[in-house]
């Protein structure tokens, strides 16, 4: 992260509070599996560059404004290299942009595109290995911009630390329609979730969450359907020593959408459940141009029930390589067994950082 202002840059009583910060990640990435089919991900493709841009300003000793901006970039699209980006869909995108409160003694307040409770307490914490994501409600709901799980548009969140625990609440307000092709609609008319952090150890910690969010699917010959999409989960995490092991579980009703042909009154699987588990020893080897190689061991499975069974389980083997300077990469493989038959996989994506 670089610091562009720092407090008191400037000597202007107005402008000596402002900081600003910039990061980024740049992120080459290849995909192999055992179709061979010649498409944009064997070939390379841009993995999810963005750039993030952090602003306060101190008002107070104990109160501040904050804000954040992050900025997804198609590096390949951007560029124009010709069969390295998907060609229907933009070269950027906004992944959050919000802004708040903080005071010391009550906590942080904040507004706009955000990461919901479920990431904060749960999801960033599993969010360990490469092809991660298809059990947890992060990645597998209709659209991460409109529920609870991801990062959701138009959204209140509190946050408040209380010794050993660490409180969340969000609020989310309405939103306009969705496309989500086949000509239905998503609406999101509101939404809400609550979560907790309890630091048990310096090396241990457990959270829980509960969201919930209103919404109605919708076609263009009248068909409406209202939906109380739930979801609730937990998880552990365990940091002795080098050794990081990670273990969550979500369950989740009218949250996930059907597998199959999807229609206004079945859209959503009645119920289901999402496991993962993650272990890894990082050896750290502090040298020139090798920082740390940590191999792991992951595992993710999805359950839904309904009009359909389906499952989804994956078996992940890999090696999270810090080379030098920022730069660092995934190798890792995934065995896949599903009830859509999907295939085996193998990742490779390069990072840089700063």
């Amino acid at each position: 992260e670089i610091n562009v202002i720092k407090k008191n840059t400037f000597s202007h009583p107005l402008l000596a509070p402002l900081s600003l910060k910039i990061a980024g990640s740049i992120r080459p990435e290849f995909v192999w599996d055992q179709t061979h089919k010649d498409d944009v991900r064997r070939r390379g493709h841009d993995g999810g560059s963005r750039f993030r841009f952090t602003v306060g300003y101190q008002l107070t000793p104990v109160v501040s404004l904050v804000g954040r901006y992050l900025w997804g970039v198609d590096f390949g699209h951007m560029l124009g290299i010709k069969h390295h980006y998907d060609h229907t869909k933009n070269w950027d995108m906004q992944r959050q942009l919000f802004s708040g409160i903080k005071v010391e003694r009550y906590g942080q307040l904040t507004y706009g595109h955000q990461h919901g409770v479920y990431h904060d307490v749960i999801g960033g914490k599993s969010d360990l290995w490469d092809n991660d994501g298809h059990a947890d409600a992060d990645w597998i709901a209709i659209n991460g911009n409109f529920t609870g799980g991801d990062r959701p548009r138009n959204s209140f969140k509190y946050r408040h630390s209380l010794g050993k625990f660490t409180l969340y609440a969000d609020y989310l307000l309405p939103q306009h329609h969705a496309p989500l092709g086949g000509n239905q609609y998503y609406q999101r008319h509101s939404g809400e979730g609550m979560g907790v952090d309890y630091q048990m150890r310096k090396d241990l910690t457990l959270g829980a969450v509960w969201d919930q969010t209103n919404a109605t699917i919708s076609d263009t010959r009248g068909g409406r359907r209202r939906y109380h999409q739930n979801f609730s989960g937990g998880v552990v995490r365990w940091l002795p020593g080098n050794w990081t092991l990670v273990s969550t579980a979500t369950w989740y009703r009218h949250y996930v959408p059907v597998n199959g042909r999807k229609n206004v009154e079945h859209y959503f699987a009645n119920h289901g459940y999402g496991l993962e588990s993650f272990i890894g020893y990082t050896f750290s080897l502090e040298k020139p141009w090798l920082h740390s190689i940590q191999p792991y061991l992951a595992a993710d499975t999805l359950r839904l029930k309904g009009n359909e069974n389906f499952h989804a389980d994956r078996l992940y083997l890999g090696a999270y390589v810090k080379v030098a300077y920022g730069v660092s990469f995934f190798l890792e493989h995934s065995f896949t067994s599903t009830s859509d038959n999907q295939p085996d996989t193998t990742w490779l994506t390069f990072y840089y950082d700063f």
